[in-house]
């Protein structure tokens, strides 16, 4: 599953990325990641043709709810998106 957070010129290595569920208090991926191993790795982060995807390996029912994807470039946060997975 892809989900598309932003459109951009920048170059990824230049952004940060937050992927958080709503109901939650920590993130669950950080790009550059600068926490050890999670116990979400199953999320990872793309830029292809300009779009800063993020992509979720093995899907669980417990993926199910709503997240919020921010991305930003220095200090200012350039998208926020927000989802809600439904898991079937």
């Amino acid at each position: 599953m892809s989900i598309s957070c932003l459109t951009t010129t920048h170059p990824l290595q230049s952004l940060t990325v937050k992927l958080r569920r709503t109901n939650q208090d920590k993130d669950i991926l950080i790009y550059p990641d600068i926490f050890p191993a999670s116990e979400h790795q199953r999320w990872s982060l793309r830029k292809d043709a300009g779009n800063v995807t993020l992509d979720l390996k093995d899907i669980r029912l417990s993926d199910d709810g709503l997240y919020d994807c921010q991305v930003y470039k220095d200090w200012d946060c350039l998208n926020v998106i927000r989802f809600n997975l439904k898991v079937k």
